[in-house]
């Protein structure tokens, strides 16, 4: 695939597929004015044990009116977890096995990525199955998957980065053009102003608010929750009781602005807890 030069988010693309180009840079090193979280994360209104078969859920989506789609890290299957019923209603498998950290559902098509950037792409139950190379820069590890509706782009979050220019970034994936663009970055004097240790911010998920457009990310290392703007600002953080959140890996919301958070079993069984949508 060719490449675009990096630039802004808005800019003129070069000919190609798959490159990267630089969009936001952050705008300040300190929190913004004050935010009021709309969840409590101290009580979430459900809290459900999943199955043996989820110990190691790494990703989930809003699927459709009571439902979410999950996978977990070493096996290629999506798991339809009903959330009135609080079980797995189905599963269906796409592939063989990987290292599997995100996944969505966008315009009838699921996505599911690999801790290497490559996306798979297929409809529910469908043995048609699409992968695409994302072409990140070498070495760089995504472990979030999301998707922002207002700019029809896929979200990936660097756990790891390859080199000091994807350490910390948000990746985008433009599913119209199949072109990546470097969204957002954050640097170590942004992250100290707003309390958060850099060594710590390591994401592990990341969803867009459906209602507010704000970006949330979650982070399983330093166990913290941290909302940015388009802009690359952060607008707030805070940090998660490592009792309640065991290991953090998936995020998602339903359309009413219900937060969804997911956790490993850390040696035990992974659970699902949701958080109501305070206005």
């Amino acid at each position: 695939m060719n490449r675009f030069l990096l630039g802004m988010m808005l800019g003129l693309a070069g000919c190609g597929t798959s490159s990267t180009k630089t969009d936001n840079q952050p705008e300040s090193a300190t929190i913004a004015a004050p935010f009021k979280l709309p969840y409590d994360l101290q009580s979430p209104d459900d809290d459900v044990t999943l199955p043996k078969a989820l110990e190691e859920i790494s990703g989930l989506t809003y699927y459709k009116d009571g439902q979410l789609l999950c996978v977990q890290d070493e096996e290629a299957v999506v798991y339809v977890y009903d959330s009135r019923k609080k079980k797995v209603v189905k599963d269906f498998g796409f592939g063989g096995y990987g290292d599997f950290e995100g996944i969505e559902y966008v315009n009838g098509e699921v996505y599911v990525l690999e801790s290497n950037g490559n996306l798979f792409r297929f409809k529910p139950e469908s043995t048609q199955i699409g992968r695409t190379k994302t072409d990140l820069p070498a070495k760089t590890e995504v472990e979030g998957l999301g998707y922002d509706p207002k700019t029809k782009r896929l979200l990936l979050a660097v756990k790891n980065g390859g080199s000091a220019s994807s350490d910390k970034a948000v990746y985008s994936f433009d599913l119209l053009n199949r072109a990546v663009f470097k969204d957002m970055q954050l640097n170590d004097e942004q992250l100290n102003g707003a309390g958060i240790d850099p060594k710590t911010y390591k994401p592990s998920g990341i969803a867009v608010h459906p209602i507010t457009g704000e970006w949330y990310i979650l982070t399983s290392a330093g166990k913290r929750l941290v909302i940015t703007n388009r802009q690359a600002k952060i607008t707030y953080s805070e940090s998660l009781d490592p009792k309640r959140f065991r290991q953090p890996e998936g995020i998602c919301f339903a359309p009413n602005g219900d937060l969804f958070i997911a956790s490993e079993g850390d040696g035990k069984k992974g659970y699902l807890m949701r958080f109501a949508y305070k206005k």
